[in-house]
């Protein structure tokens, strides 16, 4: 909740520059949301409401480098239908931009030892492909959860 108050002066701007991804940091776990708006906390009992927006940039919580305190292991439990992938482990992460219109990230699981991706997601830029389906799949070796963007009209 700390970050609510930036996000809402600023997501609209996001939105309308047709922004794909954004990084965020402070919350000691890793998450990929799917493209969702307008997420509007009650501050006095916790409650979200997402609005999925084929518009909107992805979210990505990636603060799991480590610190002193931990990880944030309350944050998992439950989650949320905006959430593609969440998890409160200590990782790292590589964006990969293709060209100018498609970019490939994946998340990397520290304990695991070994370097396979625990969650993966290509970007397709809908600044330079507008009237081409912007699609964001999130994989994880678990499940594939797909953010999908519509052409605007």
């Amino acid at each position: 909740m700390e970050g609510e108050p930036m996000r809402v002066q600023f997501e609209q701007w996001a939105v309308d520059a047709r922004v794909d991804l954004v990084f965020a940091g402070h919350v000691h776990a890793y998450e990929c949301n799917h493209r969702v708006s307008n997420i509007k906390y009650d501050i006095t009992d916790g409650r979200c409401k997402p609005v999925r927006d084929h518009r909107a940039p992805v979210y990505m919580t990636i603060g799991d480098g480590g610190n002193i305190e931990g990880l944030a292991d309350s944050v998992t439990e439950p989650q949320p239908s905006y959430s593609a992938f969440r998890e409160a482990s200590f990782g790292h992460a590589l964006l990969d931009i293709k060209n100018r219109t498609h970019a490939y990230y994946a998340w990397y699981r520290n304990a695991d030892g070994v370097k396979v991706p625990a969650n993966t997601v290509w970007f397709t830029n809908r600044y330079y492909m507008p009237n081409q389906l912007g699609i964001a799949a999130c994989r994880t070796r678990q499940r594939c959860c797909r953010v999908r963007s519509y052409p605007i009209r």
